[in-house]
């Protein structure tokens, strides 16, 4: 009896663990972050970024393009994917198939300054046009400016790249 009762708590544990782990509706692979899902259009739309929390340098972008009456992929749509900062020039990347899931288009940016990025990906297909627009905040690039674990290091690799030249050159004057 003791047996039965420890195989339906562990069952029971076991099924409230994973309870929530698979939602097929929010399929985002490992590295990457959905930042829209919307209807746009003919489609069913999920825009997704890596890295997660993005920081100014290349951004990749991948756009899931469903149909939005059967839920079908969506495999021959051409999509454009802009970024544009608060100030600066508008960048521009095609989206391409992804080889593993067609309806998957995927490009990378540049996005070379942090600040708040608006991201517009336009899809056309023989289903018709839709566009997804959303706003994108990039963290800056910082040399742990503000670590002083950082700047420990930084001067105490410093130190060693110039203490062994030196130690070597002392003791070769030495030997002579």
């Amino acid at each position: 009896m003791k047996q039965v009762i420890l195989i339906a708590l562990i069952s029971i544990f076991f099924v409230v663990i994973n309870f929530d782990i698979v939602v097929a509706e929010d399929f985002t692979p490992a590295g990457f972050k959905n930042i829209a899902s919307e209807k746009t259009g003919p489609y069913k739309t999920t825009l997704q970024i890596s890295p997660p929390e993005p920081i100014a340098g290349p951004v990749k972008f991948a756009l899931v393009i469903t149909d939005s009456t059967d839920g079908s992929g969506i495999f021959d749509a051409k999509v454009q994917i802009f970024a544009e900062p608060e100030k600066g020039p508008k960048q521009y990347t095609p989206g391409l198939n992804s080889q593993k899931f067609g309806n998957v288009y995927i490009g990378m940016l540049e996005l070379e300054t942090g600040g708040v990025w608006t991201v517009e990906a336009i899809i056309e297909s023989k289903l018709g046009n839709g566009n997804v627009i959303v706003p994108l905040q990039v963290k800056e690039r910082t040399r742990s400016a503000n670590s002083i674990t950082g700047n420990i290091l930084f001067v105490g690799v410093t130190l060693v790249f110039i203490f062994i030249p030196v130690k070597l050159w002392l003791e070769s004057r030495r030997v002579r």
